[in-house]
């Protein structure tokens, strides 16, 4: 399956900039593994001639140096889809964005670089009802929404959202990829 671009994650981030680039005349893919409770832009982006792969995981990606060139689904099985760009989009713990060991918090689809304090005591607030520390924690973006690897900006994947290391409006930072794409 050939796209322009592969949005990974069908939360309000994935279906807001999924929708904006369908728009924009881009042939776009949600591969959405969780429930959504948005279903007025998925409604959309459907009928802005869009595919949603609900209850789909992506399982892992080719690479070409910095370059991500296809993914391959659970449920696609050996049929990879290629996309010129992809946006990482799958929130944080709950939705399973990003997960964690005893000693270290991580994306594990691509293995972004997530920023989060190497003190695990720190990563909770023993006020339970205070900010949390953890909520701050996720993947490092440059300035232009690439994800960062092992310190390099990915050229192709972008994340947005939940899954950012900075607090951010999600709706926003997904626009602000959309726009480093069109």
């Amino acid at each position: 399956m050939r796209c322009d671009v592969v949005i990974i994650g069908g939360g309000l981030a994935g279906l807001t900039a999924a929708l904006e680039l369908q728009r924009a005349g881009r042939r776009c893919v949600v591969v959405a593994g969780g429930m959504s409770l948005h279903e007025t832009p998925r409604a959309a982006f459907i009928a802005a001639g869009g595919v949603f792969l609900r209850g789909d995981f992506v399982k892992r990606g080719e690479w070409k140096g910095s370059r991500l060139l296809r993914v391959w689904t659970r449920n696609l099985g050996s049929e990879p889809i290629e996309a010129k760009d992809f946006i990482l989009a799958t929130g944080r713990f709950f939705s399973k964005g990003l997960a964690s060991t005893m000693d270290e918090i991580y994306e594990p689809i691509f293995g972004c670089d997530v920023r989060y304090d190497k003190d695990r005591s720190a990563w909770v607030n023993t006020d339970f009802f205070g900010p949390q520390p953890f909520e701050e924690f996720g993947v490092e973006t440059d300035g232009c929404g690439h994800a960062m690897i092992h310190g390099v900006a990915a050229e192709n994947l972008y994340a947005a959202g939940e899954i950012l290391c900075d607090r951010k409006d999600i709706e926003q930072s997904a626009l602000a990829v959309c726009r480093n794409i069109i």
